[in-house]
């Protein structure tokens, strides 16, 4: 999985509201400053590849929500390591069989 330093920081990064999109052995994520009610939180999504966020059908993402700072950060960063474990099978064979994502 790609470091900790890769998901940036809050202040340099996502107080800016930038969203990072990234992608790992076939499971694709993206990490943005997102508004529950008036609360700022992380929201991480995943999802296989082949396709973008924007053309990945919503069944097939994943979110889950961690507090809006460094420690939620490594949250995030532990629980992407997780998923990608747990689920690195389906991750791979989605990476190695793009054209399936089509169908």
């Amino acid at each position: 999985m790609n470091s900790r330093k890769s998901l940036y920081d809050i202040k340099s990064f996502y107080n800016k509201k930038a969203i990072l999109k990234a992608s790992f052995g076939g499971m694709r994520y993206q990490v943005e400053q997102y508004l529950e009610g008036e609360e700022k939180v992380l929201r991480v999504t995943v999802w296989p590849e082949p396709f973008c966020f924007e053309k990945t059908p919503e069944e097939k993402k994943e979110s889950v929500q961690f507090d809006y700072s460094e420690e939620g950060l490594d949250a995030a960063y532990e629980w992407l390591c997780q998923k990608y474990k747990k689920e690195q099978l389906r991750f791979e064979h989605a990476r190695d069989f793009p054209m399936e994502g089509l169908l």
